[in-house]
């Protein structure tokens, strides 16, 4: 309880200010549910072709995308320069992630100069590090740093790719929590091991990583990942919720930990415990998770674009949307052609096409300017995976 307390109170604060452009009015949260659709866009391809073009248009001359230098005040806690770096480098991981699979989709424009750009920026920048005792956002880099360059290892035989990607291995080796897995906070002890248990979120997201370095050839730490999956399943309850940290096992039933609480959290841990062939996790089991998360999707979408973290029913963050609908979309695509029918276009038509905004972006929480670029490249390799 100590654990997502703190953490609730430390989010409630005002990230620090940094300089640059005023944000448009339409672009800020709100604290009220997001119950009307943006705009909805008459087809999946053409709401995918509308967020490439986002994505190609946003990206910086070095090839990232966000710069960190917009704020609302009120943005989750961070330390300048480092926090900000490990947001810019996941989200750049991301996009990248995005116009690979949209370059092997279809023709769009610009997207692979757009990947190529992106490419390079991460295969120099994967030594990310810690930069608070209490602050571990580099553990997104890692992990979407890892999951990104594993893929192209498959299509480049640039070694820097590969020599990258072992970086993001040892950084995540070296940043797992003390009982195995990853936090991005460490509120207790801050020790160089991090001493708060793993989340349930970001230990999941981390392992599909490993997953994907592993199919790439890479060598992966056998101790890692089996404390890893051991700690997932333990935060997998006995009503196929996951509890939102491991340091919340004595609470089980407070509002995070419940179903539609972890409605955002429980595909991701799912699809990371099947490929890791652990917990009993099948197709059966992938289709009565994705039957939950359609049930229940209301609640995950209640949580969008809020202001703070976990200030909506059941304790539900905003920044779960995007992510929880990706997470869904790789179960369907694991699936196969069954998935694909039974789930696919219901994933699109209640989580995905109807917030598509004008500029072609979608996002879910607002972080400076990193939102619109990772919302946009999570829905659209969901809307991919949905076809």
């Amino acid at each position: 309880m100590r654990c997502l307390l703190s953490l609730l109170a430390i989010l409630a604060l005002p990230g620090a200010l940094s300089a640059g452009p005023a944000t448009r009015t339409s672009d800020l949260p709100t604290t009220q549910p997001a119950t009307q659709p943006a705009e909805r866009r008459s087809s999946i391809d053409a709401s995918i072709r509308d967020g490439v073009k986002f994505i190609v248009g946003s990206q910086n001359k070095d090839g990232s995308w966000g710069t960190g230098r917009e704020t609302r005040g009120f943005e989750v806690m961070a330390s300048v320069p480092g926090s900000l770096k490990s947001f810019q480098v996941a989200t750049t991981a991301l996009c990248v992630m995005a116009l690979r699979e949209v370059n092997a989709a279809g023709d769009y424009p610009g997207a692979r100069e757009a990947h190529r750009k992106g490419l390079e920026f991460l295969v120099n920048n994967a030594d990310i590090r810690r930069d608070d005792g209490a602050l571990l956002y580099n553990t997104w880099a890692h992990t979407y740093g890892l999951q990104c360059l594993a893929i192209e290892m498959r299509h480049s035989n640039d070694p820097r790719i590969k020599k990258a990607a072992e970086l993001h291995i040892r950084r995540l080796s070296g940043y797992e929590t003390v009982m195995g897995g990853w936090n991005y906070y460490d509120f207790v002890a801050q020790t160089q091991t991090p001493s708060m248990g793993p989340t349930s979120f970001g230990t999941s997201a981390a392992l599909v990583a490993l997953f994907e370095a592993k199919e790439s050839g890479l060598e992966i730490p056998k101790n890692m990942v089996e404390k890893s999956v051991k700690r997932l399943a333990e935060m997998k309850l006995p009503n196929n919720a996951f509890l939102y940290s491991a340091d919340l096992k004595y609470r089980p039933r407070m509002a995070a930990n419940l179903p539609k609480g972890s409605v955002g959290r429980t595909q991701s841990g799912n699809y990371a415990l099947w490929i890791w062939n652990a917990a009993n996790l099948n197709a059966k089991a992938a289709g009565e998770s994705l039957e939950f998360f359609i049930k229940d999707h209301d609640y995950i979408q209640m949580g969008q674009k809020r202001q703070y973290p976990h200030e909506s029913w059941y304790q539900t963050a905003p920044y779960y949307y995007y992510f929880g609908h990706y997470y869904a979309a790789r179960l369907i695509e694991k699936m196969g052609p069954e998935g694909k029918k039974a789930y696919g276009a219901k994933l699109a038509d209640i989580g995905i096409l109807p917030y598509q905004l004008k500029d072609g972006s979608w996002w879910d929480f607002a972080m400076w300017d990193f939102h619109k670029p990772y919302g946009t490249a999570f829905a659209v390799m969901t809307l991919l995976r949905c076809e």
